[in-house]
């Protein structure tokens, strides 16, 4: 009798864990995870109010959310984990990781279970529906893209967080009170919500905006480097010939240290006196490195560093402890990139211009003072076939709308866009 006493309290405990793999548990937040992520992949198809569907899916899944407990929460965020971020894990294939890409997967849905399952134990609707508003504040190694106000964006309703609280206290009035009331005032929250079109300033100059297609093993093989720079030339003799004032390739154009390329450098410089040219490509100084945007105009270059760098992607944002063996493992004993001291502006013909670079576009951080304009490059290469771009563009476009910012985007592995506030 004293030895089953013993153990009772594992037994309970083996039961309670089992009860989280109950079928009818993950069937619910499997159906909420896909109704939470709809909009994202609607967004492939590219459909004039197409977005509206999703919003319609996403405001479902957050009553249904908000409406059950932490089990069902646990599966939602496991797989919203899933439906949002699967593709962080395909640039393990040019690392030679790819037998990797389940587990990374499993981990991405681990955490974002767990982020989930810790909100929904304190089963109390009103600190979900904080969490909710504020998801993107809860962010694993600094990644940040788990933002619910992105409901909105392409929809004809303002994309804020106010509007998403007006949605959550309507689902709350729905829950707790009347469902009939509360519909009424979701609806009444919208019309207010209604977003005018509005006029947006652009660049006094004619850019020519370049899409490249190149995959990440293309722009890795030093056999094609040769091949990848003649092609950059040529598109910017067609800008020159285009009447353009400036040309922007995406990031990484030039797949190599830009600043120790003399040769290339001097060429550019030349080129530079018919049409400005802003590139990404890799830096070096001091023996650290950096991911860096080159503008060469009237026979001049500066070189503007990232800020903001991707957690694993260019640094492990770990102790060193920690980070040093996974260097060492994975990516051959490679450093970290190093950052830029603070946000970057550069001229041309005295228009002040923001500097980013991919993932640092969609942070708050970098959109300091509000700029009116700003060029960002994009190597999407890493994650192609999937739905990151479509992800990152809607981040870009609520950052556009919060900042009252136009951005000029340039992109290797999609379609470059221009963001309009």
């Amino acid at each position: 009798m004293k030895l089953a006493l013993n153990f009772l309290p594992c037994g309970s405990f083996k039961k309670k864990l089992v009860d989280y793999f109950t079928l009818k548990f993950i069937i619910k937040g499997f159906i909420i995870s896909i109704l939470l992520s709809l909009f994202i992949f609607l967004d492939l198809l590219n459909l004039k109010y197409i977005a509206n569907l999703g919003l319609i899916s996403a405001i479902l899944g957050l009553y249904l959310l908000l409406k059950n407990d932490r089990k069902i929460w646990f599966w939602s965020g496991f797989f919203i984990g899933l439906f949002w971020f699967y593709w962080i894990s395909f640039s393990l294939i040019y690392y030679n990781f790819s037998y990797l890409i389940l587990i990374e997967i499993l981990g991405i849905c681990l955490i974002y279970g767990f982020i989930f399952l810790a909100i929904g134990w304190l089963e109390n609707i009103y600190i979900k529906a904080i969490f909710l508003l504020f998801a993107n504040l809860i962010a694993p190694f600094g990644f940040d893209w788990l933002n619910f106000q992105l409901i909105f964006i392409d929809t004809p309703f303002i994309p804020s967080i106010y509007t998403l609280a007006l949605v959550i206290i309507c689902l709350i009035i729905a829950i707790k009170f009347n469902g009939y009331f509360g519909v009424i005032l979701l609806i009444c929250s919208l019309m207010i919500s209604y977003n005018k079109p509005a006029k947006y300033e652009s660049l006094p100059f004619d850019i020519s905006l370049i899409s490249t297609d190149l995959s990440q093993d293309q722009i890795w093989d030093r056999n094609t480097k040769d091949k990848i720079i003649k092609s950059n030339l040529d598109i910017i003799d067609l800008a020159i010939q285009d009447g353009s004032r400036a040309v922007v390739l995406p990031e990484s154009a030039f797949p190599l240290f830009l600043n120790k390329s003399q040769i290339l450098l001097s060429e550019l410089k030349q080129k530079s006196h018919q049409i400005a040219i802003i590139a990404g490509a890799l830096g070096v100084s001091d023996n650290k490195l950096y991911n860096s945007t080159y503008i060469f105009d009237k026979g001049e270059f500066q070189r503007l560093d990232k800020l903001i760098l991707v957690p694993f992607g260019e640094e492990i944002p770990l102790p060193n402890f920690i980070k040093n063996p996974i260097n060492t493992l994975f990516f051959g004993s490679a450093v970290d990139y190093s950052k830029a001291n603070g946000v970057s502006d550069y001229e041309i013909d005295g228009v002040k211009i923001r500097n980013a670079i991919c993932y640092e576009a969609t942070k708050d951080e970098l959109f300091k003072n509000n700029p009116k304009f700003m060029i960002a490059i994009s190597n999407n290469a890493w994650f192609s076939p999937s739905t990151q771009p479509n992800l990152q563009s809607k981040l870009l476009k609520l950052m556009a709308f919060k900042h009252k910012t136009t951005i000029y985007h340039s992109i290797n592995g999609s379609l470059s866009q221009l963001i309009t506030p």
